[in-house]
């Protein structure tokens, strides 16, 4: 191999180590603690409320999230099967302000669900972490949550799953 070959090769080598090594340091630093817990909520209506379809939320989270979460729906969604199951597809923005494990911020997050509007409330809801701030910031993961939730009672819901810090 001549020289001028070698130096091209061990620069091209040098550069993919730069390039390629923080992505994986990152990815390798990352750490997720499973957490499971429960929360009260009830809605929020009226001018105080940005919604554009007029609902928000306040919720108290206890358990491995814990703290409190305000939120708007931005979409409410019936489905062909809703005049039968009376269960409607939801989106909101959320924003949760408080502690997992010895971190405190915020952790933002965006909701997609599904409750019925009949019989006793039921409501499923992935809560798909999508960053934070404070010593939540760069947050990911994800809750499971299943409960129940009327208008205008609110409800109450338990919640699994995990959040990753990098």
């Amino acid at each position: 191999m001549s020289a001028a070959r070698g130096f091209r090769v061990c620069v091209t080598l040098g550069v993919l180590a730069i390039v390629l090594g923080p992505a994986t340091s990152t990815q390798a630093a990352a750490h997720c603690t499973p957490v499971t817990g429960s929360y009260v909520e009830r809605p929020v209506t009226g001018p105080s409320c940005p919604s554009p379809v007029g609902l928000c939320i306040q919720a108290t989270y206890r358990g491995g999230v814990s703290g409190t979460l305000v939120g708007r729906a931005t979409s409410i969604v019936p489905t062909a099967d809703t005049p039968t199951t009376t269960v409607q597809l939801f989106t909101s923005d959320s924003t949760l302000t408080g502690r997992v494990g010895g971190r405190t911020g915020t952790l933002i997050i965006k909701n997609a669900g599904a409750f019925t509007s009949g019989g006793d409330g039921s409501i499923v809801d992935l809560q798909t972490i999508t960053g934070g701030t404070g010593y939540l910031a760069g947050a990911t993961g994800a809750l499971r949550a299943q409960g129940t939730f009327t208008f205008p009672d609110g409800g109450r819901s338990r919640y699994t799953g995990k959040v990753c810090f990098h």
